[in-house]
């Protein structure tokens, strides 16, 4: 099979890519096009090559070309025909989006400037309305949504009770909200045994709230100077009965 030139799909960024090991299920990518436009692409397995479908500078050339038009969601499957990768179709759909915007800030994703990813789906990044770096946690593919729009509501059940990072605003993209920023601690890791008693203060000030950890483990807090341990709010929570 012959591989597409490479100024084919130039326009084209890789986002977020999602896919399976063994290449039995669907792929799932996140690109920005244009430096504007995001678009949502499964591709059926098989179609690429195993080894070469997260790397994008070997990926994008093996993609078909990005049709033109408004689109947000595409799917490429292999052509009948010659068996090359094809975008079977591409649909404009009404993407689903954090509904809980409690806070008065809203950024658009393409504003915040990359420093460093801490993890997949959260990024150290920079914003001219911060003096200093802050993060983002933002929902990678559509079927997130739930996850960032729970997380969202115990950051407003906390708000200014000192317990996690400060929120300090929502995340847009293209009008739809996908995430939050929230404050960079400098310094912060892991907490470790030594840190008992600030994780069970930090926990204190959480069930006072009525709020209840849905997993109690090292990961889940946030250790900084003394007195500055948080919980991360990156699991199921749920309000304490009575």
């Amino acid at each position: 099979m012959s591989i597409p030139s490479p100024v084919v799909n130039s326009h084209v960024q890789l986002l977020a890519a999602l896919v399976d090991f063994d290449d039995k299920e669907e792929s799932e990518y996140r690109f920005l096009v244009d430096g504007r436009h995001v678009k949502y692409v499964t591709v059926d397995p098989g179609v690429l090559p195993k080894d070469d479908r997260t790397f994008a500078p070997v990926l994008l050339p093996l993609l078909p070309p990005f049709p033109l038009g408004d689109w947000n969601e595409g799917h490429i499957s292999k052509d009948a025909q010659n068996g090359r990768p094809v975008f079977a179709n591409v649909n404009k759909s009404s993407l689903p989006g954090v509904k809980n915007t409690w806070h008065p800030t809203l950024i658009d994703h393409l504003e915040l400037r990359k420093l460093d990813r801490l993890r997949q789906n959260i990024h150290k990044v920079a914003h001219p309305r911060f003096d200093e770096p802050v993060l983002v946690k933002f929902a990678e593919f559509p079927w997130q949504i739930p996850y960032l729009e729970d997380e969202t509501t115990v950051y407003q059940w906390i708000d200014g009770s000192g317990i996690g990072p400060k929120f300090l605003g929502h995340v847009t993209e293209e009008g739809r909200v996908i995430g939050f920023v929230m404050e960079y601690i400098d310094g912060a890791r892991t907490a470790t045994p030594d840190d008992l008693r600030a994780c069970q203060r930090a926990l204190s000030r959480l069930h006072a709230l009525g709020i209840k950890h849905g997993d109690i483990n090292k990961h889940n807090f946030v250790a900084a100077e003394r007195d500055r341990t948080r919980v991360e709010l990156d699991v199921e929570y749920s309000r304490l009965e009575g």
